[in-house]
């Protein structure tokens, strides 16, 4: 991402999962793939309606699911390899959830009436 600086080293773990992923995608689309590819843009059809309904607490779920699950389908297909994804993954979840929380909370504070 342009935002980061490029890394002095990067660790062996991370190079196996981001060639995991290369080969995933590149590999052969079967049914299987692509039903899993459309959890995405369920997933921010669900991000999207939670929030028109200016439900919090479902908004919250479904960033919550879709963290999880990106980190469980990393675990489990890449193996140790998507294991270096966990830590930036939670602390992308702990900035998301917050940084959410804090603009609902702002959001209820300047308009009382919703």
């Amino acid at each position: 991402m342009f935002w980061f600086n490029k890394p002095e080293t990067t660790s062996e773990e991370v190079k196996a999962f981001l060639q995991f992923e290369i080969d995933w995608l590149g590999g052969e689309w079967n049914i299987q793939k692509w039903l899993l590819t459309l959890t995405i843009p369920i997933s921010f059809f669900a991000l999207g309606l939670a929030f028109w309904k200016r439900s919090l607490f479902m908004g919250l779920g479904v960033v919550v699911l879709m963290a999880t699950g990106k980190i469980i389908w990393s675990i489990q297909s890449a193996g140790e390899a998507g294991k270096s994804i966990l830590v930036p993954a939670v602390v992308g979840l702990l900035v998301c959830t917050g940084l959410i929380y804090f603009g609902f909370k702002r959001l209820e504070k300047n308009n009382p009436n919703r």
